[in-house]
């Protein structure tokens, strides 16, 4: 089977790999044209572009629906399948390669769907969650389901690292649909109950709220630290939070948000328990330990963090 991958993330390297390694035959990888970064605004391809530029793999870059259907008729896959390519397919493109599209989800379907399901798995505290993989129709991560898995979410997984276990998943099950698909057997649908969203995650997002409880605060640093950041204000600056723990032994009795320091170790506290803060980067600064930051900012008795102005 003539097999194209559409993604924009080398998550999609494990069924790319997969594809490769099988009887069937890797037709493109589509994903987005070049973007301008920087402060030359040079163009950059994405870093699944250049993974595969540098295997030898050709790669289409359209622009819009013309170009992908342009790309569609030249390399005449017989399926396509999605993972995080953060595009719509438009309807009319659905039926044109022989078998459909498919899309590997970072969840159980129908629970979260849109663009950020593992962020919101872990911000609402999830304890599993999982792959699907489904066939693409003109709705929002509504098709019919071929294959799920569940995967659990550890106390301390972060993001990325839970997209890590869920791609090298969906690599290992993608060949399993592939043959599914090829013996004729059909999708079933998803449930009517049960469906809830994931948006896409919003940089406001990031801001910690040191009044909510200190499990929710540490659920918010696991799924957003790394993108699109988290941050609070000191002093009517944004200070980027990298590193937060429960700290399981201090006790305070201290106001919402006040930070001190004790040897080598800063604090801050949340509605309920204290944290220990690990690293942070101070706006227009390189990332540091906490405890710099705070010796160096001489910090008084009874500041706290979420100040503005």
């Amino acid at each position: 089977m003539q097999i194209s991958v559409a993604s924009s993330s080398l998550i999609s390297v494990p069924i790319i790999e997969a594809i490769q390694g099988s009887r069937h035959t890797l037709a493109s990888i589509i994903t987005h044209p070049d973007r301008k970064v920087g402060r030359g605004q040079s163009e950059s391809p994405n870093p699944l572009a250049v993974w595969a530029t540098e295997r030898g793999i050709p790669v289409a870059k359209p622009a819009d629906i013309s170009e992908i259907n342009k790309h569609l008729l030249e390399s005449q896959p017989q399926l396509v399948i999605t993972a995080s390519y953060g595009k719509l397919i438009p309807p009319e493109l659905l039926h044109g390669p022989r078998f459909g599209w498919l899309n590997l989800h970072f969840s159980l379907l129908p629970k979260w769907r849109g663009a950020a399901p593992v962020q919101w798995a872990i911000l609402e505290g999830d304890e599993v969650s999982g792959i699907s993989i489904f066939k693409l129709d003109k709705g929002m991560d509504t098709g019919p389901i071929y294959l799920q898995e569940e995967i659990h979410i550890g106390d301390d997984a972060t993001t990325e690292e839970l997209l890590e276990v869920m791609s090298q998943r969906g690599g290992s099950s993608i060949l399993t649909v592939v043959e599914t698909i090829a013996r004729g057997e059909k999708p079933k649908a998803q449930p009517l109950s049960g469906v809830t969203l994931a948006p896409k995650i919003s940089k406001e997002m990031g801001e910690i709220k040191w009044g909510d409880p200190a499990l929710k605060i540490m659920r918010q640093i696991r799924a957003l630290s790394h993108k699109p950041g988290t941050y609070t204000h000191f002093r009517g600056e944004k200070l980027s939070i990298h590193q937060l723990k429960i700290s399981p032994t201090k006790m305070a009795d201290r106001s919402v948000g006040e930070i001190w320091s004790e040897g080598s170790s800063s604090f801050v506290q949340s509605a309920d328990l204290v944290i220990e803060i690990g690293e942070v980067t101070p706006a227009g600064k390189k990332r540091m330990p906490a405890s710099d930051f705070l010796r160096g900012a001489r910090v008084e008795a009874g500041e706290r963090f979420g100040e503005v102005g």
